[in-house]
């Protein structure tokens, strides 16, 4: 969106990212009474193109409990169970999203910055829907204010980091890194597709579980974060419509996939992991939780889409 509402705009002037705000302040910036404000956990304006989210991570006894939380630069987001415009407008991208977060009740929220969705899952009316948010202006604060770090990993895939180089250095360290997080992942699988059992390393994928932008910098490095799969099966990982539970390894297909496709696809709830290695239980969990069955935002699965 190029041109905003004047209040967007006004919001837009300013607030910065990282800086405490109480709603009195918010409320000052809408040109709003602060009472109106009180126990809103989304705002928007008429005629304006603002929505803001309001989010306390430690939830008063008598709040509903919605299952709110930070995991790096995503913000994983329940909706309402009434309404759903917030969520209405998000897919659409008719709205910024301007994200405030605070621990507790009663202390100032921190401006996490605007977002965007990454992800989701939107349900009837009476149950939360569930987005996930990439925090893009909190993201690019931190990298302004951290020195590049690009892990140089030893063999149990832990990082060594430098920091200082030029550009070319550091697209260099990156794709090093890259290149031995595939050799380690390769190794960790058996150099086969973990579904299929595909032998030959020209067709094989490995594809990160818990996506690199979720990670921590441990996490993008980690082979037990890794799947090695052939196409089909990681572009179908990848797009949430398939996982494996973390116990056996068992498939799951998501409903999102007509039976029609799985035939074509030959997939089936007969298929399963060959094996499971220690450490990669937790990153499968969270592949099952937070990206199957989602939707992809509409960037999001043509970044995935697009070669």
């Amino acid at each position: 969106m190029n041109k905003h509402t004047h209040v967007t705009q006004a919001l837009l002037n300013t607030l910065e990212v990282d800086n405490p705000y109480t709603t009195e302040d918010l409320a000052r910036i809408l040109g709003v009474d602060p009472t109106s404000m009180l126990r809103k956990g989304v705002i928007t304006r008429k005629g304006q193109d603002l929505l803001i989210i309001l989010i306390t991570l430690e939830k008063r006894s008598d709040a509903t409990p919605y299952l709110d939380h930070l995991d790096g630069t995503v913000l994983h987001w329940e909706g309402q169970t009434r309404g759903k415009h917030a969520e209405k407008y998000m897919m659409e991208g008719t709205h910024e999203v301007f994200v405030f977060i605070r621990e507790q009740p009663r202390m100032p929220y921190t401006y996490y910055g605007r977002a965007v969705p990454i992800r989701s899952i939107l349900l009837d009316p009476g149950k939360s829907s569930k987005v996930e948010l990439h925090l893009y202006e909190y993201e690019d604060k931190l990298e302004r204010e951290s020195p590049y770090q690009a892990p140089s990993m030893t063999h149990e895939g832990r990082g060594i980091y430098t920091s200082d180089h030029t550009e070319t250095s550091r697209l260099t360290l990156a794709r090093t890194a890259q290149g031995q997080y595939r050799k380690d992942a390769l190794r960790l699988w058996g150099n086969r597709c973990a579904v299929t059992g595909v032998a030959e390393p020209k067709v094989l994928i490995a594809s990160h579980i818990k996506p690199w932008r979720e990670s921590s910098d441990e996490d993008r490095v980690n082979p037990k974060n890794s799947l090695i799969l052939s196409p089909t099966y990681d572009k179908l990982f990848d797009l949430g419509f398939i996982t494996f539970e973390p116990g056996n390894g068992k498939i799951e297909i998501s409903r999102r996939l007509t039976l029609q496709d799985r035939d074509k696809l030959k997939v089936d709830d007969s298929q399963a992991l060959n094996m499971i290695p220690q450490g990669t239980e937790h990153y499968l969990d969270y592949h099952r939780r937070h990206i199957f069955d989602f939707t992809p935002s509409q960037g999001k699965e043509e970044e995935l889409l697009i070669v």
